[in-house]
C-alpha cells in the first residue's frame, strides 16, 4: 500500500491564505479590544469630569466677551499712542529747529566778536 499526497501550487495558496486571515482576524479583534478599551477610558473621565467641562462651556461666552472688550480697548490706545508718537516727532523736529537757530545765532555771535576783538595783527619786516 502507497500512500501519495499531491499537494498543488493552488492548494498551497489556498492554505497560506486561510491562515493568513485567520493572523489578520486575530489582529484586528486585538486592535477592537484595545479601542474599545481606550474609548472606555475616554468615556469614564469625561463622567468623571463632567461638571468642570459644563462649567467650562458656560463661562466661555463671558470670557469670548471680555476678550474681546479688552481688544476694543487695545485698539482704542493704540490710536491715541499713535497721535502721541506724532506729537512726540513734531515736538522732536521743532526742538531740532531751534538748536539750529541758537547754533547759527551762536556762530553769527561769535564771528561778530571776533571782529572786535582786541587782538592786532601785526605785520612782521
Amino acid at each position: 500500500m502507497e500512500f501519495t499526497f499531491t499537494l498543488s501550487l493552488k492548494d498551497l495558496f489556498f492554505i497560506v491564505g486561510i491562515f493568513a486571515v485567520a493572523f489578520v482576524t486575530y489582529y484586528l479583534i486585538k486592535i477592537l479590544k484595545k479601542l474599545y478599551s481606550v474609548l472606555d477610558s475616554l468615556q469614564v473621565l469625561v463622567n468623571r469630569n463632567k461638571e468642570n467641562i459644563n462649567n467650562t462651556l458656560d463661562i466661555l461666552p463671558k470670557l469670548v466677551e471680555n476678550v474681546n472688550k479688552i481688544a476694543s480697548n487695545i485698539e482704542a490706545k493704540g490710536s491715541e499712542i499713535s497721535n502721541i508718537v506724532s506729537s512726540a516727532d513734531e515736538v522732536a523736529a521743532t526742538i531740532d529747529d531751534i538748536v539750529s537757530t541758537i547754533s547759527d545765532v551762536i556762530s553769527a555771535f561769535s564771528q561778530f566778536k571776533s571782529l572786535f576783538s582786541k587782538k592786532r595783527y601785526k605785520i612782521k619786516r
